[in-house]
């Protein structure tokens, strides 16, 4: 998802089905361009859809493009036409300022697949944890709670980071092993 365009030729992105390749907050840089000239790997901003998207094009003939974030699970239901209102993403501004080329066709298409392995072994890992989640009680506290400014909060166990919890509600482990040995300390209603 992007939050619409500045400007025509820039969009700040947002959202999650494009992290790896793209860091919330991070400037995208937007590049007319003829839909025949697209191919699969590239990804493209598409304004026809609301909010507006950030996807990459995985599979594509000369009347249409799937496009899919590549952490989505299906690719989108509404296809890219000549007629759709797109832009091709070309280059990002990180948040330190650096600016880095978008990978794109086949370099493009492998970032995808490696993206999609990983989804797809972090849900084959929480069906192998789900078993053991009862036993939630014999996992360590963690106690140590920070606050930042932005809202968001930090569990440690000791100097050991565990995980966060975003402003939004969110909470995120800050590795897949932590979950297993911490346990974040319930607050109200909130469980873990």
């Amino acid at each position: 998802m992007i939050d619409g365009p500045g400007t025509p030729n820039e969009a700040f992105y947002s959202g999650e089905s494009m992290l790896g390749a793209f860091v919330p907050g991070e400037t995208l840089f937007l590049a007319e361009t003829a839909f025949e000239t697209l191919r699969k790997g590239d990804v493209v901003a598409i304004f026809d859809r609301t909010p507006y998207c950030v996807h990459r094009i995985v599979e594509k003939n000369a009347d249409y493009a799937v496009t899919m974030g590549d952490n989505n699970a299906r690719p989108d239901e509404l296809k890219l036409t000549s007629a759709s209102r797109f832009r091709l993403v070309t280059d990002a501004r990180g948040l330190d300022g650096s600016v880095r080329k978008v990978s794109s066709g086949n370099a493009g298409m492998e970032q995808f697949r490696r993206q999609q392995r990983r989804r797809n072994l972090k849900r084959f890992l929480s069906t192998l944890i789900r078993p053991f989640r009862p036993l939630g009680f014999l996992r360590i506290p963690a106690k140590t709670e920070t606050k930042y400014r932005d809202g968001t909060v930090q569990w440690s166990c000791g100097r050991i980071p565990v995980a966060a919890r975003t402003a939004g509600g969110k909470l995120k482990y800050l590795h897949w092993s932590k979950r297993l040995f911490f346990r974040i300390p319930e607050h109200g209603n909130e469980k873990p």
